[in-house]
C-alpha cells in the first residue's frame, strides 16, 4: 500500500517540485499551501497519512507549530518533517522540541528528504503499534478487572475514584477482606492519565520482613549475598505508572519510615546505595485493618497514614450491596463457564434468593469461589454454611481440630490448622489469615516452609 504524504508550503514551485519528486518516488502526495487548509487535510486523513512535510513560516495567522499541537493533540501519531529556509535553524530547533520529527533546510535535498521520510515513517509505525498494544492491554485489563454493579453505594465509589483519579495524589483504599481493592486500584489507573503507563502490585503481606525493602525500593550489585546485579525494586519499574500497595498494615515500622520519605520527596535509596533515586510512581495503598486502631497500638505510623489517606476510599462489604449480588452471579457464572470450558448452567431463582441471603465474610472472592465450584460440577450447589454462623475457629466447628499430647510437633499442628482453614476459604490466603487472627505473610511464610520438607 503507498504511503500517503501531505506537503504544506506556500510557495507553489516548491509544492510542485516536492510532489513531483515524491510521486516519481512511490509516495501518494496530498498538497496544501496554507496551515489552515492543510489541518483540513490532516482532520479528513487522521488515520491514512504516514508522515507530514511542512514549511514552518505560513500565511493566514497559523503556521508550523500550529500543525504540531494539532497533530499532537490526535489518537494517533503523525511525524512531521519541518522545513526552513536558512538562517531559521534555531526556530525549527524549537520546533524539534515541540515534537516535530526533524527539520531540513531550503533548498531541500530529495536523497536526504527521502532518507528522514523512511525513517520518520518507520518510528511512526512502530508508535502506532506500541499505542495499539497499550489500548489493548488496557482493554484486556478492564475486562479482566471489570466491576460489576448496579448498587448506589458502588456507584457514588467509583464516581469519587474517578474524581480522584484525574489527581497524582495517593489514595488509601479500605474494605473487608475480598471486597475488590485491586479491581478499584485498577479502575482508578484506567480514568488517570498514567493509564498508559505500568501498574505493579506490592503485597506487603507476602512478602517476609528481611527481603521486603529490597524487594521494594531495589538494591544494587553486591549489597548483600545474592545481589549479583543491580535491580529497580518495584517503586523503579513502575517508573512513570502506579505502584499498588496492598496490605500496607503488614509493612514494618523501619520500612514506612523509608516509604513516607519516598511520598514526600519522591526520592528514595535502592539497599546498598548511597546516592537518592528520585521516581515519578503515584502510590495507592490498601489495607482491610483498621489503621488509626493499629497506630493507637504503635504498630503503624501516624504521619504516614496522615499522607497515605489524602484521598481515602473505603470499598463497601458484599452484605451492604446485596443487591449487586445477582449481577455479579451472572458475572461469575459466565467468566467460569469459559474459563473452564463448561455448557452454560444457572443457578435457580431459589439459589439465587439464598446466595444474596448469605452474610459472605469473604465478599465477592469467596462469592467467585464458589460460583467456580458451581460451574466446575455442572451446577451442583456446594454446601452453603448457615449465614448465622460467624467465620471464626470458635464458633465454625469445621475448624476445630484435636490432638493428643505428644502426638505431633507443635509445627505440624500449626500447618495443618492452616491447611484445614485454606479448605473452608476455598483457598482464600486472605480470609484464612483473618479467620485465624493472623497476618497472610504468615501463611505464606508457613506454607512455603511446608514446601521445602
Amino acid at each position: 500500500m503507498n504511503k500517503i504524504v501531505l506537503i504544506i508550503d506556500d510557495e507553489k514551485p516548491i509544492l510542485d517540485s516536492l510532489k513531483f519528486m515524491l510521486t516519481g518516488s512511490g509516495y501518494t502526495v496530498v498538497t496544501a499551501m496554507s496551515a489552515t487548509e492543510g489541518l483540513k487535510q490532516i482532520k479528513e486523513l487522521e488515520h491514512e497519512l504516514s508522515v507530514i512535510i511542512t514549511d514552518l513560516f505560513l500565511p493566514g495567522g497559523f503556521d508550523g507549530f500550529n500543525i504540531i499541537e494539532a497533530v499532537s493533540d490526535l489518537e494517533t501519531y503523525i511525524p512531521i518533517i519541518m522545513i526552513t529556509a536558512y538562517g531559521k535553524i534555531d526556530i525549527a530547533v524549537n520546533a524539534m522540541q515541540k515534537g516535530a520529527f526533524t527539520f531540513l533546510t531550503k533548498p531541500i535535498d530529495l536523497k536526504v528528504l527521502l532518507q528522514q521520510m523512511s525513517r520518520a515513517i518507520e518510528v511512526g509505525e512502530i508508535k502506532k503499534e506500541n499505542r495499539r498494544l497499550r489500548t489493548e492491554n488496557l482493554n484486556i485489563s478492564a475486562d479482566r478487572f471489570k466491576i460489576i454493579y448496579q448498587s448506589d453505594a458502588m456507584e457514588k465509589l467509583l464516581k469519587d475514584a474517578s474524581e480522584i483519579a484525574k489527581t497524582d495524589a495517593t489514595v488509601l483504599i479500605t474494605g473487608e477482606s475480598g471486597t475488590g481493592k485491586e479491581f478499584l486500584a485498577h479502575y482508578i489507573l484506567r480514568e488517570s492519565n498514567r493509564a498508559g503507563g505500568p501498574f505493579l502490585a506490592f503485597n506487603a503481606g507476602a512478602v517476609s520482613e528481611s527481603l521486603m525493602e529490597s524487594e521494594l525500593f531495589g538494591y544494587k550489585k553486591g549489597a548483600f549475598t545474592g545481589a549479583e546485579k543491580n535491580s529497580p525494586g518495584y517503586v523503579g519499574a513502575a517508573e512513570g505508572g502506579t505502584l499498588f500497595i496492598d496490605e500496607i498494615g503488614e509493612m514494618p515500622m523501619s520500612l514506612q519510615t523509608k516509604l513516607l520519605r519516598f511520598l514526600e520527596s519522591k526520592e528514595y535509596l535502592p539497599v546498598g546505595s548511597a546516592a537518592p533515586v528520585i521516581a515519578n510512581v503515584r502510590v495507592i495503598a490498601a489495607t482491610n485493618k483498621n489503621l488509626e486502631r493499629e497506630i493507637e497500638k504503635d504498630r503503624f505510623r501516624k504521619d504516614l497514614y496522615y499522607r497515605l489517606a489524602t484521598f481515602p476510599l473505603r470499598i463497601p462489604a458484599l452484605r451492604e450491596r446485596r443487591e449487586d449480588i445477582p449481577l455479579l452471579i451472572s458475572h461469575f457464572v459466565d467468566k467460569a463457564r469459559k474459563e473452564y470450558k463448561k455448557p452454560a448452567v444457572q443457578p435457580t431463582p431459589e439459589l439465587v434468593k439464598e446466595l444474596t441471603n448469605r452474610e459472605w465474610k469473604g465478599n465477592v472472592r469467596e462469592l467467585e469461589n464458589y460460583i467456580r465450584r458451581f460451574v466446575l460440577t455442572g451446577g451442583e450447589s456446594p454446601e452453603l454454611q448457615d449465614p448465622a454462623h460467624t467465620q471464626s475457629p470458635d464458633s465454625d466447628n469445621s475448624l476445630l481440630l484435636t490432638f493428643r499430647i505428644g502426638e505431633k510437633k507443635m509445627s505440624e499442628i500449626e500447618i495443618e490448622i492452616i491447611d484445614t482453614t485454606l479448605k473452608h476459604t476455598g483457598g482464600d490466603k486472605n480470609l484464612a489469615a483473618e479467620i485465624l487472627g493472623i497476618s497472610p505473610r504468615t501463611i505464606y511464610r508457613k506454607i512455603s516452609k511446608e514446601d521445602e520438607l
